[in-house]
């Protein structure tokens, strides 16, 4: 099997026919033909069927035209990259951010950066904690930002923030008006909570239990910012990271400081390589700039 032979299978899957992907080659239809039947014999598979006088992949074609696909999309990333080279040299930086980051403060964070660095090229990716890692551990990005951190080779770690977390009220609730909610005053509340995987999740369960008050465990997600989007909807009360709440304080949900203070953490990673990098460096300034505006020792909004 050869890249001409996968070539020439791909085209006749996005054309419909071998006439039609001998034109897009600037080849014949039976150099086609032949193409498709050696790469027949040297996968084993029947790729085509002729129905009606008409060219229809199989079962087996359709499987094995998924794998090729991904497999060009692959080349073709390779190809942007080398074109982002040529163009931008090492004027490029790739963030990669947990959600409760990527969706609001990055981009301010980002504003911020084109400042002091008008011309650089961003990409901005947004996952999971796992799915930061594994992008920061392939190179995929030159920096990132997470919750929960777990060693791995030719990775550095720093602290970013550590800020107690805001108890979140839908408008109008009845304890709006209380300056600092305890887990006394949740009692029988309809609560949203983080998913078992995050360890703030860990963290409030133990405050509730620590008081001995019950909670009605209705919803959970993921993320804060749902977290926000579903109290915005009256369906229940939740603990969240400031950062999540600065996105939402507009939208009517009332954020009072919660006791005791659930502490959410964030941390800045990056390939032990980034020494003397100015992009990374400079980005990681903007950020912990613009976490000063959050107050770490108390819970709040920034200001």
């Amino acid at each position: 099997m050869n890249l001409r032979q996968v070539e020439a299978f791909r085209v006749v899957m996005l054309r419909g026919s071998m006439t039609a992907a001998a034109q897009a080659l600037r080849t014949s239809q039976p150099s086609v033909s032949r193409l498709i039947a050696e790469l027949e014999a040297a996968t084993g598979l029947t790729l085509f069927e002729r129905l009606a006088g008409r060219l229809r992949p199989t079962d087996e074609g359709l499987s094995f035209y998924r794998e090729v696909e991904r497999s060009f999309l692959g080349l073709e990333n390779l190809a942007q990259v080398a074109r982002d080279i040529r163009v931008f040299g090492s004027g490029r930086l790739r963030v990669a951010a947990m959600p409760v980051m990527a969706l609001g403060f990055i981009p301010r964070c980002i504003r911020r950066f084109r400042d002091q660095f008008p011309t650089v090229a961003i990409s901005l990716q947004m996952g999971s904690d796992g799915t930061v890692m594994r992008w920061m551990s392939a190179s995929y990005c030159d920096i990132g930002f997470m919750a929960n951190i777990v060693e791995t080779p030719f990775i550095e770690y720093r602290p970013l923030y550590t800020i107690p977390g805001l108890c979140a009220l839908p408008p109008g609730h009845r304890l709006a008006e209380r300056a600092v909610i305890v887990p006394e005053d949740l009692e029988g509340e309809a609560f949203i909570s983080l998913s078992l995987e995050d360890g703030a999740r860990t963290r409030v369960d133990r405050a509730f239990e620590a008081a001995g008050v019950g909670r009605q465990l209705m919803l959970e997600t993921p993320f804060g910012a749902t977290i926000c989007a579903l109290v915005e909807q009256g369906l229940g009360v939740g603990i969240v990271n400031p950062i999540a709440a600065d996105d939402y304080r507009r939208s009517g949900i009332a954020f009072r400081p919660f006791r005791p203070e659930i502490p959410f953490h964030g941390h800045a990673l990056f390939p032990s390589r980034h020494l003397n990098n100015p992009l990374i460096d400079g980005f990681l300034a903007v950020v912990r700039e613009e976490l000063a505006g959050y107050d770490t020792t108390a819970p709040g909004l920034r200001g």
